[in-house]
């Protein structure tokens, strides 16, 4: 952690963020491999040595990133699971939210999913536990929807799988048929109501 007078909390969180921040934009610029850790110090506003007192290694600014967008995603999901709705509504306003965020994020989104499947096994591992917590947690809200008779019996893991097919589709589809919230909403029509004749 940072010498001199100790910071608190708050300052550490917020340099945290400022680094995440310079070297996010670095490597979408230039690429991660192709980012050294004395530019993103730069860019950051720090001294090598002080950017190591809060990353060891580049990997860590990025799983750190990564790890910190999945906690908000699953912070968002758990104030929306709260809510007193139907499961049904209760998916659908997390991946609202969930696409919000990509398209917000779209080209940075896109350039760190790539930059992640470089990373080493044991860091890969980490980002995917959390992941698969925040899908987890969709899982349960199929399940719940299953039990009060919301949805027929279905394979919770691979509906929530389609799910999250449809948000990449409805941001990076070369053939767009609306905005992506638009498609977003029609796709998740489909997977609920499903396209048989009743």
């Amino acid at each position: 952690m940072p010498k001199g007078i100790p910071l608190t909390e708050d300052e550490v969180s917020r340099r945290r963020y400022e680094i995440f921040a310079a070297a996010t934009h670095l490597f979408v610029e230039k690429g991660f491999n192709e980012t050294s850790m004395r530019e993103i110090g730069e860019a950051a506003g720090i001294g090598k040595t002080t950017l190591y007192d809060y990353f060891p290694c580049k990997d860590e600014i990025l799983i750190s990133f990564v790890m910190e967008e999945v906690h908000q995603m699953t912070a968002c999901a758990t104030e929306i699971i709260a809510q007193d709705t139907s499961a049904g509504e209760k998916l659908r306003r997390i991946l609202s939210r969930h696409l919000d965020y990509m398209v917000e994020s779209k080209l940075l989104y896109l350039k760190l999913t790539f930059e992640t499947q470089r990373l080493s096994f044991d860091s890969q591992q980490r980002i995917q536990t959390l992941r698969h917590a925040y899908q987890d947690m969709l899982c349960d809200l199929v399940r719940e929807g299953i039990q009060n008779g919301e949805f027929r019996p279905v394979n919770p893991l691979m509906a929530v799988r389609g799910m999250f097919s449809m948000l990449t589709s409805a941001i990076y589809t070369s053939r767009p048929t609306g905005t992506p919230q638009e498609m977003l909403h029609e796709a998740l029509d489909i997977i609920f109501k499903g396209m048989e004749t009743r």
